[in-house]
């Protein structure tokens, strides 16, 4: 597999390791596959969030996940994700789509803590 393929998970339940391991690849290496919802931009000026801040979070591996992946009605697989950027503690909830096959990230919200 090349080096610029990005490579689903199957597995049933998601994990939050793989949820991690993938939300980590996305941001850092495939950042054209994570959007950020309107939701999340409403809150992200709201609370001073900047969109680095969240791919700080997002690809930092030593973030923690609060809230363990959960699949929703549509079939994603939603977990919060914790950790340090600009000196604040941020949240971000993240869904994970087409994680089989086809993975992108979609930020829900953000929350600094």
């Amino acid at each position: 597999m090349s080096k610029n393929m990005l490579e689903g998970i199957d597995e049933f339940p998601l994990t939050s390791a793989s949820a991690k391991r993938l939300i980590n690849e996305l941001s850092s290496k495939h950042s054209a596959r994570v959007f950020i919802g309107s939701h999340a931009r409403e809150r992200m000026e709201q609370r001073g969030v900047t969109r680095m801040q969240i791919f700080q979070v997002l690809a930092n591996k030593h973030s923690r996940v609060t809230e363990a992946p959960h699949q929703t009605p549509r079939g994603d697989w939603k977990c919060n994700l914790q950790g340090m950027a600009a000196g604040e503690i941020v949240e971000v909830v993240v869904s994970l789509k087409r994680h089989e096959d086809d993975p992108s990230a979609f930020v829900v919200t953000v929350m600094v803590k």
